[in-house]
């Protein structure tokens, strides 16, 4: 069950979702309230989504511990990265992160390895699962600031919460803003299209594809794809391939490696548009994480499906 959002949260998201029906003066206007609010709410003792404290300046950020890939990549992306002593062994991007101390998974954390490196602030993924380290890290006196990224908001909102606990509200909100127009440039160049049905497939054993509540789904519509699975509200649902099968998508995506295995496999030939080639690869490397990457994630997937308008797009 998703982690009850506290009041900063609401307020990010709020705040950040009208940006994009805003123009001009106003939607400025939009911006700096969001980042107003945040500090307020920060200030008046909001909590994150572990329902601790929320760090209301970078006091606690001297020494930083990322146990989630794509808040690494937030840290670096607003200028923040030099903060950090620890991060998970996914977190690969940007290449200075490897230079960061490898502390192991970020999902049930090695708690000995990350207090080694005397943090004085732990960034977590909030998911029952680490919430033993949460409170294990709050007994041996370490701050946390537990955050969940599941949508496109649910960045937007760790962006800007990341921005106050590491003094880089400015460079947040711009990270933000870029991103934003991005995607409403894609938004925009496939407004019109016909759309194509399609699936996307996340897991193989058991078989589960994008659902309705995750960032892919969101990306999915706005680069001008019809999901087949968007009547499941879980963000990955579990399936069968006969089911794929009978909802006969017109066009299967995936990432490179699960690609060539679809193609292979005797089962999946079950699937029209395995069995007569209409796979579209994905490139995995922008498209993986709801992280910095995500504008160009949506860039790679309309031109994937609508080469034709490859013109008009970022």
């Amino acid at each position: 069950m998703r982690p009850k959002v506290a009041a900063i949260p609401i307020v990010l998201l709020l705040a950040l979702s009208a940006c994009g029906q805003e123009s001009g003066r106003d939607e400025r206007d939009v911006r700096e309230r969001g980042v107003s609010d945040t500090l307020g709410a920060a200030a008046a003792g909001a909590t994150d989504d572990f329902g601790q404290p929320f760090p209301a300046d970078a006091s606690f950020a001297a020494r930083v511990v990322s146990l989630n890939p794509a808040f690494t990549e937030i840290a670096f992306a607003i200028g923040a990265g030099d903060r950090l002593v620890g991060r998970t062994a996914w977190d690969d991007r940007p290449a200075a992160a490897l230079a960061v101390t490898d502390v192991g998974a970020g999902i049930r954390p090695n708690v000995e390895a990350v207090l080694a490196t005397k943090p004085t602030l732990v960034l977590l993924y909030a998911t029952a699962e680490n919430r033993a380290a949460a409170d294990a890290l709050a007994r041996a006196g370490v701050r946390t600031l537990a955050l969940r990224t599941v949508t496109i908001a649910d960045f937007r909102r760790a962006s800007q919460v990341l921005g106050v606990a590491l003094g880089a509200v400015p460079q947040a909100t711009a990270l933000v803003d870029s991103i934003d127009a991005t995607l409403e440039a894609v938004r925009e160049a496939v407004r019109d299209v016909t759309r194509p049905r399609v699936v996307w497939p996340s897991w193989d054993s058991p078989v589960m594809v994008v659902g309705n509540a995750s960032y892919e789904a969101e990306l999915l519509a706005l680069a001008g794809a019809e999901n087949v699975f968007a009547d499941r509200e879980e963000s990955v649902a579990t399936v069968t391939v006969e089911e794929i099968a009978r909802r006969d998508p017109a066009l299967l995506l995936a990432g490179p490696d699960r690609a060539a295995r679809l193609r292979e496999s005797a089962t999946w030939r079950a699937v029209p548009a395995v069995r007569d080639g209409r796979l579209v690869v994905l490139d995995t490397a922008v498209i993986g994480r709801p992280g910095v990457t995500i504008g160009m994630a949506a860039v790679s997937i309309a031109r994937a499906l609508h080469p034709d308008r490859a013109d008009r797009l970022p």
